[in-house]
């Protein structure tokens, strides 16, 4: 999928295993990962990267240029690597700490996609291709249908969505094989809308209507009818919640899908021209665009379906976006303003910040530990037609692609900044552009913890969840089906808006990692929580 919003998902999601509708605004953990925006001038050029909510201080850049046009794919939060995409479809790995830039494969890709920042998958010339930094060589398949859409899966697979005539194919696969797991047809011209809740996907069912498919053997569950044409779909992080933009003569709604009874569970009036969403990462509020040049954006939030807010703002491919304190970066002219989570006012702009690209993933690695030796960013790319001069940043103040200091008119949260410098011990404000930020070997250290089995105990809080069923039987048959690491699933009660659940988990694990290790192992679609049932 080529939203930026599916990348913020990932590396900012931690939803509860309940619900994530009842999520609140709230300042990043301190003892959690860092917040990090990253700036990339759209015209490429070097990469710089803030530690929020500190917009004003660059603790890190790098010295090889980064391709115009870039849009983040995926981030592997345990080796610090970015996928990119340019705009001529070439996809590139932007190393943090080093500042390494490689160009991940030679071959162009109509279409780009990466859950973790390790696996590439694409299309080009019909095919679909995957890359992994251990692979020599892409994995490739081809199918019966003309490719419309790839979304890869949470178990290493990827689903495919084709049209074949008059019908929709609908084709998993699980690489290195090349022979499908499963597959489905569908009458119609039909598309993937979600595929988060990693248990559940829905496919439009025509112009007003959807299909919930189960996912592990993508059987037709219950069809959906919205009675609007639609317009355009998203879904909270965790997929409990999907939502449709439609519209029917001259008015426009929001209609919200609750995954787990393929009800609509509510509607919300909006402008009759709206015309896109865009849902927070941590599933606090659901932006919808509209107002055509004048572009105005309305804030919904998520835990009571209602309008909170009305905003004025272009609308792109990365801005407006909400920060993990549920603040929102907005623009005008060629700045950037944050506005607040409570009455959305300005607390802060960045002069030129418009001009340029910006990503926000979390990450721990510019912290400086005992024993951590500095690395510098280096100039090594594979694309040498790059100067690696061309985006040096010098004087004691970096400054932005428009050539203006860098600065923010006034702090966005001078007590956050003040507890995050004490914390750390990076070099002052004023020459962290000649003195590189110590960062540390995060890859050596995953590398170690991968080679440690999974990790099962009390004080866990990360769950692995394979399903969440109504009837108990199939639950439990399911569990016993799953063993990963030496663990066996299990079934635990749970409701939901009054509905009771059964929900197929493993865990708790101690970190996230261990969690994720386990899902795969398990060869199966998965959803890891923070915070999940014991």
């Amino acid at each position: 999928m080529r939203s930026p919003r599916f990348f913020l998902a990932l590396v900012l999601a931690g939803c509860s295993v309940a619900d994530d509708r009842g999520a609140t605004a709230a300042p990043v953990a301190p003892l959690g990962p860092d917040a990090i925006v990253l700036r990339v001038p759209a015209q490429g050029g070097a990469a710089r990267a803030y530690r929020y909510p500190a917009l004003d201080t660059v603790i890190w850049n790098t010295r090889a240029a980064l391709p115009a046009q870039m849009r983040a794919v995926g981030f592997n939060i345990d080796a610090g690597t970015l996928v990119i995409s340019d705009a001529a479809g070439l996809a590139w790995r932007l190393t943090f700490g080093s500042g390494q830039l490689d160009r991940a494969m030679a071959t162009p890709l109509a279409e780009t996609a990466s859950l973790d920042g390790t696996s590439i998958f694409g299309t080009s010339a019909g095919a679909v291709l995957r890359l992994t930094p251990s692979e020599q060589k892409p994995w490739q398949v081809r199918t019966v249908a003309t490719l419309s859409q790839l979304q890869p899966l949470r178990d290493g697979g990827v689903l495919l969505v084709g049209q074949r005539g008059s019908e929709t194919i609908l084709t998993r696969f699980r690489p290195p094989a090349t022979t499908a797991v499963d597959s489905a047809v569908f009458a119609g011209e039909a598309r993937l809308i979600s595929a988060a809740g990693g248990d559940r996907y829905y496919l439009s069912d025509g112009p007003r209507g959807l299909v919930s498919v189960r996912a592990r053997d993508l059987k037709t569950l219950a069809k959906i009818s919205i009675g609007d044409s639609l317009r355009a779909t998203a879904s909270s992080p965790s997929g409990d919640r999907v939502y449709v933009l439609g519209a029917e003569d001259d008015e426009a709604r929001v209609q919200v899908i609750n995954k787990y009874t393929d009800d609509i569970a509510a509607r919300i009036d909006v402008p009759a021209d709206a015309n896109a969403l865009r849902m927070d990462p941590l599933g606090r509020y659901l932006l919808v665009h509209f107002g055509g040049d004048a572009d105005s954006v309305l804030v919904i939030a998520v835990a009571t379906d209602k309008v909170i807010g009305r905003l004025v703002s272009p609308w792109r491919v990365d801005l407006p976006l909400v920060f993990p304190d549920g603040r929102l970066a907005t623009l005008r002219g060629d700045d950037v303003v944050v506005l607040t989570a409570d009455a959305f006012r300005p607390a802060a702009v960045i002069p030129g910040g418009a001009k340029d690209i910006w990503t926000v993933v979390q990450w721990n690695g510019f912290r400086r530990r005992a024993g951590d030796a500095p690395i510098r960013a280096t100039a090594a790319t594979s694309d040498t037609s790059r100067r690696a001069g061309r985006d040096s940043l010098k004087g004691e103040r970096t400054r932005d692609s428009a050539g203006k200091p860098d600065s923010i008119s006034r702090r966005l949260d001078s007590t956050a900044v003040r507890r995050q410098a004490m914390r750390d011990s990076l070099t002052p404000r004023s020459d962290t552009t000649r003195r590189p930020p110590v960062v540390p070997d995060t890859q050596s250290r995953s590398r170690a913890a991968a080679a440690l089995p999974s990790t099962v105990g009390e004080r866990g809080t990360f769950v692995v969840q394979f399903a969440a069923l109504k009837a108990e039987r199939p639950a439990q048959q399911l569990a016993a089906s799953i063993k990963a690491n030496g663990e066996k699933a299990r079934v635990v009660v749970t409701a939901t808006n009054g509905v009771e659940l059964y929900r197929v988990i493993l865990g708790p694990f101690r970190t996230r990692a261990d969690a994720e290790r386990a899902g795969q192992a398990a060869g199966r679609d998965y959803w890891v929580f923070e915070g999940g049932s014991n």
